[in-house]
């Protein structure tokens, strides 16, 4: 059989630095996410800015139009 290990309990104040290390950690990792949720938009933006400044090209259409050559103006 093995023995059982038993942890001394925290004291009040190491449960009080536990936890608001814990709270500070927390707080950091919502920082980091809405700073990552920040950066993801301004991607979004930028990528949206480009594409709607993209050169637009007109459509190609056929221009066959026959020469002419007019001998009466040429007076």
């Amino acid at each position: 059989m093995m023995p059982i290990i038993l942890f001394p309990t925290p004291s009040s104040a190491e449960r009080i630095r536990l936890i608001s290390s814990d709270f500070i950690r927390a707080r950091a990792l919502e920082r980091l996410y809405e700073r990552k949720a920040a950066v993801e938009d301004l991607i979004r933006s930028l990528q949206d800015y480009q594409r709607s400044n993209a050169p637009r090209r007109a459509e190609c259409i056929e221009f066959s139009a026959p020469p002419r050559c007019s001998l009466s103006s040429a007076r």
